[in-house]
């Protein structure tokens, strides 16, 4: 999501598409140059999460 906010990407599958060929974003990621791209699963699973995990680090 930070990617998305600093570059000029404008949905969750675009995103995606970069990491597909754009080495610096598999790298901010964490994603190897022979690994798979995760698929577009991951975001609906991952941001109740991350969004519980940062209001309660605003609201403490």
């Amino acid at each position: 999501m930070l990617l998305q906010a600093f570059y000029p990407v404008r949905s969750e599958q675009l995103l995606l598409q970069r990491l597909e060929y754009d080495l610096p974003f598999r790298w901010f990621v964490g994603i190897g140059v022979d690994d798979a791209v995760f698929d577009d699963s991951v975001f609906q699973e991952t941001r109740p999460a991350a969004g519980r995990a940062i209001a309660g680090k605003l609201l403490a």
